[in-house]
């Protein structure tokens, strides 16, 4: 049976977690030695655990946006991809059509006129990617971004985690850990500092107070100094979500992150991975048992529906999904790959088809991206439709040389 943990009542629950967390068996215990495992390995999730929900006694007036929902504009982590590997822009550039704003962030000034120089011989117009230099370190845009959550009459501000890549090495990766100053200049949205460690690809939000995530941030925010308790507070409080689901993250699947097997498409519709109990049998229990719990937490319009989507098997430590998607204002961008059987992907878009009617879904291939363990949400951030886009187009690439404009909108300095 699933359990559900108000929030103020999380003291002996979470100890269970913290136990499990350390690489003891599943047991229930009121406390649990945290001296030797603040350095516990991922590695160590090696057993079933339940998905634990932190719920708030009383809804904040401000929710985590939604990406389902109409959008002002994509923006995509192009970076040094926009060079080796030119052709997944063109194709998601060609697949979204013009439905909504493409603003491919790149390093350099070269970046971006290369970017422009590409949509031309592409045969693509120059508004369809408009490219902005902000200096970053790699193109994993989601990951590093800020989480934006929305009030109620739709002011919107920005909220900032701290950035760690994969791997835990700190002051790696300085500049796209400064990317979310970036926005904040640019859309003129005031900014909040969070304090633990969250990544954007590990925060799924049904717009309605609701947010889901792998317990990879209780363990990632211990070697910190951060109990379970405050990690929950925190998320809760910053982000404004009145209930926090988690799940264990995959088994050895490398970033931890939700967006590797679930995604959301509507206020209660949860798309949630399946992998065939014959090939990876712990996996496939952990889903399953997700899977249960998250149709036991309740949105505004009832119980969370949760509709299983088909998972390839890795192959040589690569993990592809279905559920690493980007929504654009009614297309639905869904990963595709060359050595998958054409009927596991032609059963992945149906499901889509049957989830989201009137919306088109649309195939990208993703071999590249999986070689570097990320796929479409990963390199891609969502802007919602009360999103003021001056900032973003006075800074961006091509410009007309003779007037010093792009589309109407000056240019600035």
């Amino acid at each position: 049976m699933p359990l559900l943990v108000i929030s103020k009542q999380v003291g002996f629950a979470l100890s269970v977690i913290l136990a499990f967390l350390a690489g003891t068996h599943w047991s229930l215990r009121p406390s649990v030695d945290e001296e030797n495992d603040s350095e516990a390995p991922l590695s160590r999730f090696t057993a079933p655990v339940n998905r634990y929900g932190v719920a708030r006694s009383e809804p904040e007036d401000f929710f985590p946006v939604s990406e389902f929902r109409q959008q002002a504009a994509i923006i995509l982590g192009c970076h040094g991809e926009i060079n080796s590997n030119p052709q997944l822009y063109v194709e998601i550039a060609k697949a979204i059509g013009g439905r909504t704003p493409l603003f491919g962030f790149v390093s350099t000034n070269e970046q971006a006129a290369n970017g422009v120089d590409l949509l031309r011989r592409s045969g693509l117009p120059d508004e369809a990617i408009r490219f902005v230099v902000v200096p970053s370190d790699s193109i994993w845009i989601r990951d590093y971004s800020p989480f934006m959550v929305r009030r109620q009459d739709n002011s919107i501000s920005l909220v900032d985690a701290r950035y760690v890549p994969a791997g835990g090495q700190e002051n790696v990766r300085v500049s796209d850990d400064e990317v979310a100053s970036h926005f904040a200049s640019m859309l003129g949205l005031p900014i909040r500092s969070m304090p633990i460690l969250l990544d954007g690809g590990n925060l799924l939000s049904n717009g309605d107070g609701i947010v889901l995530s792998t317990a990879l941030p209780i363990l990632t925010n211990r070697r910190y100094g951060y109990s379970a308790d405050q990690v929950s507070d925190i998320i809760c409080d910053m982000l404004g979500a009145r209930l926090w689901g988690y799940v264990p993250p995959l088994e050895g699947e490398p970033t931890g992150h939700i967006d590797m097997f679930a995604t959301i498409l509507a206020k209660n519709i949860l798309v949630l991975g399946e992998i065939d109990r014959r090939l990876d049998p712990v996996n496939s229990a952990r889903l399953d048992l997700a899977a249960g719990n998250f149709k036991s937490m309740n949105s505004s319009l009832g119980p969370l529906q949760v509709t299983r989507i088909p998972m390839p098997p890795k192959v040589n430590n690569l993990w592809r999904s279905y559920t690493n998607v980007i929504m654009a204002n009614g297309v639905l961008l869904m990963p595709s790959y060359s050595d998958v059987d054409r009927e596991i992907e032609d059963k992945a878009e149906e499901i889509y088809r049957g989830l989201l009617p009137g919306w088109e879904i649309r195939r990208i291939n993703c071999d590249t991206l999986v070689r570097r363990q990320g796929q479409l949400h990963c390199i891609s951030y969502n802007l919602p439709k009360y999103i003021d886009l001056k900032g973003l187009y006075e800074s961006a690439y091509p410009v007309d040389p003779s007037t010093n404009t792009f589309r109407g909108m000056k240019r600035s300095s």
